[in-house]
């Protein structure tokens, strides 16, 4: 599985220091319906998870990524708020607890890279499950547009810190036919004025599915399947082009 870097995690905390909030008020309701522990793997540097632990949730994070879980401990010091944080892969997951609700926003379980490492990642997350625990999803669905071309050079990006250190992302995309998933090839590089203080390369497979090949995966890991979400039913799937599915 793709792992974030220093540089990428303080860009991505710069780029996107906060989820959108609709979004926020849909987990946060899932999760206080579910009534019980809340897990978010690949939790990153806890822009969802520290608002919601602010909210009053009992909820524990992992992440593959140790600078994402670094930050995401700075973020909840910072907001004078605890919770557990465990550097794991969600493919070997092993906690001490079991969970009423689990969700991975923003497409991110897009990051494993292979049907086979989503099977075991799944399954490995459905014995931390709860008898009738729910898991919500976000994924990415394939780009069936013809015209889509297979390489694209992507226009930088740039994010300023509070120090006057700036950051900017520069990536080409490849669409890789034979997996369905496509190459982010990236190049991030931190400047103060016209000095270069760092650098970091990274190469990001981002997978899409189907939701019958993602249906598939689910139940074969113990999963049933209930409701697909597009973003006609919640218009914060807008943002990232995902669809969202709910299951138990």
């Amino acid at each position: 599985m793709s792992s974030y870097g220093s540089l990428c995690t303080e860009f991505y905390d710069l780029d996107k220091p906060n989820p959108p909030r609709d979004a926020l008020e849909f987990y946060t309701l899932k999760a206080r319906a579910a009534g019980g522990r809340v897990l978010e793997p690949m939790c990153g540097s806890g822009r969802f998870l520290v608002p919601m632990v602010q909210a009053g949730l009992l909820i524990d994070g992992t992440d593959f990524s140790q600078p994402m879980i670094a930050a995401c401990q700075r973020r909840l010091a910072f907001s004078g708020v605890e919770a557990e944080l465990f550097e794991q892969s969600l493919e070997a997951l092993s906690l001490p607890y079991t969970y009423s609700l689990a969700f991975i926003p923003s497409g991110s379980i897009g990051l494993l890279p292979t049907d086979q490492a989503l099977l075991a990642a799944l399954t490995r997350l459905r014995k931390h499950m709860q008898p009738g625990a729910t898991l919500l999803l976000e994924f990415a669905e394939p780009d069936d547009e013809p015209d889509t071309p297979s390489y694209i050079e992507l226009a930088p990006r740039a994010v300023q810190a509070s120090d006057g250190t700036v950051i900017t992302y520069s990536c080409s995309a490849q669409r890789l036919e034979t997996s369905g998933s496509t190459l982010f090839r990236g190049r991030y590089t931190k400047t103060n004025g016209d000095r270069v203080i760092g650098t970091e390369d990274e190469d990001l497979t981002l997978r899409s599915f189907s939701t019958t090949q993602l249906t598939d995966l689910l139940q074969r890991s113990g999963f049933t399947t209930s409701t697909f979400y597009t973003a006609k039913e919640l218009s914060f799937l807008q943002e990232g082009g995902c669809v969202l599915v709910e299951a138990s």
